[in-house]
């Protein structure tokens, strides 16, 4: 996982040389840094951006969902951006985007000191972006997840005990993994991640919280992050993309 933030949340971004052998605050404030993730990913990797910018508590959830609406139209030929679901905790706290991008450096080349600052300026308040080093993934859509700007969709982002067995990241682990993604009720589309330590996580984008509750134990219902997903955007060329790590092209 790699996470840009800020040292303090009142001093003016920064911004530092990518590099993957540095680790920057977990948790926090965030307007600019450097990422920091396992030593296997380069400028070329996939990975997973979770956006959250703080939400004031007096705006009203649907009020938020409408201004999405209106930003679709930003995101419809970003370089290198494969999928986004719009989202919102599920506590409401904050609101923001679940992003997968072909590379880390055309996620470096969007999530700029300007697009930092850009956020502060409007928003009045600091951004957090976590990138995670995408290992797989899996879209169960046939023919691909279409654009829905009205979505019920939820999803789930689970970070995974070291001694579980859905954390092996051996090739034959993986691709065993992967098949039974393809055939979960209400999954739609799956990321499996490495965060910063090496640490399998899992994103999971379902149809609605129902389908998502038939799957998950009661214990990972509860250690996982939740974030409703109001708006669907895959990329305009078609894209159904199932690949594992290491592979240069989807898997069949």
């Amino acid at each position: 996982m790699f996470i840009r933030s800020a040292p303090l949340r009142l001093c003016r971004p920064t911004w530092r040389h990518i590099t993957w052998a540095t680790t920057l605050m977990l948790l926090g404030a965030a307007s600019a840094a450097q990422p920091a993730g396992a030593d296997s990913a380069t400028a070329d990797t996939a990975v997973l951006a979770v956006v959250e910018v703080p939400k004031p508590g007096y705006v009203p959830r649907f009020m938020v969902t409408r201004k999405m609406r209106e930003t679709i139209p930003q995101y419809t030929s970003i370089p290198g951006l494969a999928f986004k679901a719009y989202a919102i905790n599920r506590d409401g706290s904050a609101y923001g985007g679940l992003y997968l991008w072909d590379s880390l450096g055309e996620a470096s080349a969007w999530f700029s000191p300007d697009w930092f600052e850009r956020v502060r300026r409007e928003r009045g308040v600091d951004a957090t972006v976590r990138m995670f080093q995408v290992i797989s993934v899996v879209d169960t859509v046939p023919d691909g997840m279409p654009p829905d700007p009205r979505s019920n969709a939820v999803a789930s982002l689970l970070l995974l005990p070291a001694d579980s067995v859905f954390a092996d990241v051996s090739p034959q682990a993986l691709a065993g993994l992967v098949a039974a993604d393809q055939h979960a009720a209400g999954l739609l589309r799956r990321y499996r991640v490495l965060d910063h330590e090496g640490r399998m996580g899992v994103l999971s984008l379902w149809q609605d919280a129902g389908a998502a509750r038939l799957l998950m134990t009661a214990d990972m219902e509860a250690e996982a992050e939740w974030f409703d997903t109001p708006i669907l955007l895959p990329r305009t060329r078609p894209s159904n993309p199932t690949f594992r790590h290491g592979e240069g092209e989807p898997a069949q």
